[in-house]
């Protein structure tokens, strides 16, 4: 068996992810939104906390989301697809760490079609040590079937 570093991985995830980001930090090219795999356990969870670092800074910004944890970017970011995913519009997504104090609220825009691809509108707003920090944005469903940001 072929073990590859978890940085290798990662580096292939964003050539592949397309990793063309905007001075918002959203991401011009599609996502994959898809775990790389396929080593031991530690190193797939590595690229796989790795992979969801990139999707949430494409989805919020990296302004909120280098202030996050590991643990509350993977809260934020599995509350951001769930709100995209089947969230009613309107409806605010919660998501909390109780180990760090911080929170959000997702809250998705109604579907509508974006060059033959389902997008919605979103905003995601953070509390971090009280302070109020807001992200809005577009995420479309890449052809793989994830979401991706758009500008």
């Amino acid at each position: 068996m072929i073990r590859h570093p978890p940085v290798l991985l990662l580096l292939a995830a964003l050539a592949l992810g397309g990793c063309n980001l905007t001075s918002r930090g959203a991401a011009d090219g599609a996502a994959t939104g898809s775990v790389v795999g396929g080593n031991s356990s530690g190193d797939a969870a590595t690229a796989s906390s790795a992979l969801t670092n990139v999707e949430l800074s494409r989805l919020i910004g990296g302004k909120i989301g280098s202030a996050l944890n590991d643990d509350d970017r993977r809260l934020a970011y599995e509350a951001q697809i769930k709100a995209l995913e089947s969230g009613p519009p309107g409806a605010p997504m919660p998501w909390r760490n109780p180990a760090s104090g911080r929170y959000g609220n997702i809250v998705p825009g109604p579907a509508y079609d974006r060059k033959g691809a389902q997008c919605r509108g979103y905003s995601h707003s953070v509390t971090i040590g009280g302070q109020l920090e807001i992200a809005r944005g577009t995420a479309c469903r890449s052809p793989e079937g994830g979401w991706s940001a758009v500008g």
